[in-house]
């Protein structure tokens, strides 16, 4: 499985269940970098991606979704032993926030393949790491 997080400088994913942040270039970026793959997204994220792409919603994607499709992650988790690869994108800014992507990669055997920044619709810069397993 491959699983995409969006995390602020603290590495803060949400605040009160809340994303902290959206972006219209990001998803669009999302939509282009997965091609024809299945993106997984639970009921509360599907109200972002309404136009970017083609989704399926489930709120027990972990359960469902095949080793080379995506999860897009912000209410409902990650399975660390089941994931190939992490798509994590920061936000460079500080956000409130009460839930964290608290995980070293690189400890749990994953190493980044590609590093790039992306100009957003609300942030300047968005830097996107990819990191693969092995």
């Amino acid at each position: 499985m491959k699983f995409i997080i969006c995390i602020d400088k603290n590495k803060g994913i949400t605040f009160f269940g809340k994303r902290q942040s959206a972006d219209s270039q990001l998803r669009q970026y999302i939509a282009q970098s997965i091609g024809s793959n299945k993106l997984w997204v639970s009921n509360y994220t599907a109200k972002q991606f309404k136009n970017e792409c083609a989704y399926v919603v489930c709120d027990d994607y972990l359960s469902n979704a095949g080793e080379q499709d995506y999860c897009f992650v912000e209410d409902k988790g990650f399975d660390l032993q089941r994931a190939n690869e992490f798509i994590i994108c920061n936000w460079n800014r500080n956000y409130p926030a009460d839930a964290f992507f608290n995980v070293d990669l690189k400890e749990q055997g994953f190493k980044r393949i590609k590093k790039e920044d992306i100009k957003g619709s609300s942030h300047d810069k968005i830097t996107i790491e990819i990191f693969q397993r092995g």
